[in-house]
């Protein structure tokens, strides 16, 4: 009985030892059958791509040799995609290793050899065990089937990892050329490093961007990074525009006009020179620039705003005909104060420039353009009856000599005759009184010895006609205000008090200029009133706050006793 249990046992292990051997050799049946079967079908596509791309069958062969190589770059981009991948087949694992030295090592001729001895194998195995159609030959064609669908399995995984590879790529060089594409956008003024960091960060990389952004927007991307103070951001989107433009001289101009990156209170003008503020040293030095500034834009506006004259009938100027008319408008003289204004060559100039070089008559246009200008009709009449063909006569013309239009006198004789009456009747008449001359203008005088008076507050009321003492003691505080207005300067303190000061220098009174402005107080009265019968302390030179105060007091104190010395008593009053 214990025999014939051995006997069993030993027979059980030899039949499982043979069944694992057949499974075996099955296994590596299929295996080498799919493989030559992968490494042919991959050859001929190559080939076939080859050869529809104008190559041939020899660069195909080629290409298949290569192909290993392609893939394995592939696969180097592709990076840890390629491993997880790889990881999620780990049947496939051995199988795709093996293939690879295959493809490395081996010729599409050593594939075939491989294919053909697993096909000699299983025919000389089938021969021994005389079973062809037997149950472990269905077992394997299952097998191998499904081992096909694994094999397209891994071709679409293999697919999924290429594209995935590429799109990678893809998005690296995206990433590249973003950052290659971005503007230098510290060059925009009130953006640092910190500012264009969050700029960037928030999508705004390019001039055109920020251009194309609001305020709101702008702020709202910066705040997103944390930055919640931009001060400037109003004007960037101003200044990116002039960058996208390519403006380099309109964006250097609104940067000079920029204080710190923020816009001035009056508004920016295209047509004025700023002063770069941001560069001017002292406080002093600065306001002064503004201020300059602010005059020059008054100055531009008012001229912009001044509505260009409608052009006038020139015709009426004798020797103006159509078409000197036209040459005289395109050069501009469109209205008689221009014509007035224009000396006798620069008319004949715009002439030229339309092609009329002949015009005898240019001699007298200013001056009747003049009577023109003046509404004067009737001495508009009269010298133009004096003239002859638009020219003056030999004799000089005078204004009480009542001329004969020798224009609209027929016959040569007549003519003659109507000028030798004129000439005589010129003769006769006396000689227009001559007019006095006028009095020379008084030279400027310094204004600044006048307390509150500045050198930018001086030339600007020397340019209004304010260039003298007497002028200024003359004037009221509204119309010396206004010639600062003018000017651009809309502060001066001192304004009500320089009148009286100038009064002092026109008269000559030193002391009592020097005892007046010892009372004022940066150019400005006291709140007691000025009495000059006291003396007082110039505080302007008192240094200390304490001290000034007291100065103040001591003289308020002699005011009011000079004040109740001069008060008459009750019996004075009534004597």
């Amino acid at each position: 009985m214990g025999w014939f249990i051995a006997q069993s046992l030993a027979f059980i292990i030899i039949a499982a030892l043979i069944g694992l051997a057949i499974g075996i050799w099955i296994g590596w049946l299929v295996w080498g059958r799919r493989k030559g079967k992968h490494t042919a079908e991959k050859s001929e596509a190559v080939t076939r791509a080859n050869t529809a791309e104008g190559g041939t069958e020899a660069d195909g062969a080629e290409a298949a040799d290569a192909e290993p190589v392609r893939v394995l770059a592939v696969a180097g981009a592709a990076g840890a995609a390629t491993a997880v991948a790889a990881a999620d087949e780990p049947g496939e694992k051995a199988g795709a290793g093996d293939a690879v030295d295959t493809e490395d090592g081996g010729t599409e001729g050593d594939a075939g050899a491989g294919a053909a001895g697993a096909e000699q194998a299983g025919a000389e195995a089938a021969d021994e065990s005389g079973t062809t159609g037997t149950k472990a030959d269905a077992e394997a064609d299952d097998e191998a089937a499904a081992q096909a669908g694994e094999d397209e399995h891994a071709g679409a995984d293999g697919s999924a990892v290429v594209a995935e590879a590429e799109a990678v790529a893809r998005e690296a060089a995206e990433q590249a050329a973003a950052k290659a594409a971005a503007d230098d956008l510290q060059r925009i003024e009130g953006i640092g490093p910190k500012i264009a960091a969050a700029l960037a960060a928030a999508g705004y990389t390019t001039y055109a961007k920020i251009a194309g952004a609001s305020e709101d927007e702008l702020r709202e991307a910066v705040a997103g990074q944390g930055i919640k103070f931009a001060p400037a951001a109003s004007s960037w989107a101003d200044q990116a525009q002039y960058l996208v433009d390519g403006d380099t001289a309109g964006f250097e101009e609104y940067q000079d006009y920029l204080v710190g990156g923020q816009e001035r209170r009056a508004k920016f003008n295209e047509n004025v020179d700023y002063a770069d503020v941001d560069e001017i040293e002292g406080a002093e030095a600065k306001a002064e620039a503004i201020a300059e500034d602010e005059a020059a834009t008054v100055a531009a506006e008012q001229a912009e705003a001044a509505p260009e004259p409608e052009p006038q009938d020139l015709q009426r100027i004798e020797g103006i005909g159509p078409k000197i008319e036209s040459a005289l408008r395109a050069a501009g003289y469109t209205t008689y104060a221009k014509v007035a204004g224009a000396s006798e060559d620069e008319l004949r100039a715009a002439l030229t420039a339309g092609g009329i070089t002949f015009a005898p008559a240019a001699t007298s246009w200013a001056d009747q353009a003049q009577y023109l200008v003046d509404g004067d009709e009737d001495g508009l009449r009269e010298y133009q009856d004096y003239l002859i063909g638009g020219q003056d006569r030999a004799s000089k013309f005078k204004e009480n000599v009542d001329y004969t239009d020798v224009d609209e006198v027929e016959g040569t004789e007549a003519k003659a005759a109507a000028l030798a009456e004129d000439e005589a009747e010129a003769a006769a008449a006396p000689e227009p009184a001559a007019e006095p001359a006028p009095e020379p203008e008084p030279e400027p005088q310094d204004l600044q010895r006048i307390e509150g008076i500045g050198p930018k507050i001086e030339a600007t009321l020397k340019a209004a006609g304010y260039a003298t003492y007497a002028k200024i003691a003359a004037a009221t505080e509204t119309e010396l205000r206004a010639a600062l207005a003018t000017g651009g300067i809309k502060f001066a303190p001192a304004a009500s008090s320089w009148a009286d000061q100038a009064q002092y220098l026109a008269d000559g009174d030193e002391d009592g200029l020097q005892e007046y402005q010892d009372y004022l107080i940066g150019g400005q009265d006291r709140h007691a009133k000025f009495r000059k019968d006291v003396d007082y302390t110039d505080v302007d030179e008192v240094e200390g706050a304490e001290a000034k105060a007291e100065a103040i007091a001591e003289d308020e104190a002699k005011a009011a006793a000079a004040e109740d010395d001069a008060e008459p008593t009750g019996s004075e009053v009534k004597a």
